[in-house]
């Protein structure tokens, strides 16, 4: 994204986090940037360990992409985006590695 500083083009960040199946959506922090308000990925359509989702966004002109991801112990995937009405696109690749099961939810 031309916005973008020239060192942060090609960032890499590195967390650690309890993901469960059900929040493989989340895995993309690119999606939290002020620019994608109002964008989620949606419409989940699984095959084999491959699940692939649409970006919706609230107004269609902000973004519209693809995201896909191949899930086993390893996790990969790629977010691809098409800014709205410009001749923008960029992506987004993860990878991730599971350590252990998730601490069960704790209830008070």
């Amino acid at each position: 994204m031309p916005n973008l500083e020239e060192n942060l083009r090609y960032a890499t960040t590195r967390e650690q986090r309890c993901l469960r199946l059900d929040e493989l959506a989340s895995l993309f922090p690119i999606l939290r940037h002020p620019s994608l308000e109002g964008c989620r990925l949606d419409d989940e359509l699984k095959h084999g360990s491959s699940v692939r989702y649409r970006l919706v966004c609230a107004s269609p002109q902000v973004a519209s992409g693809t995201a896909r991801l191949d899930v086993g112990e390893r996790i990969a995937g790629i977010l691809e985006i098409k800014m709205g009405g410009k001749n923008m696109t960029f992506s987004q690749s993860i990878e991730a590695v599971r350590q252990r099961d998730c601490e069960p939810s704790q209830r008070k």
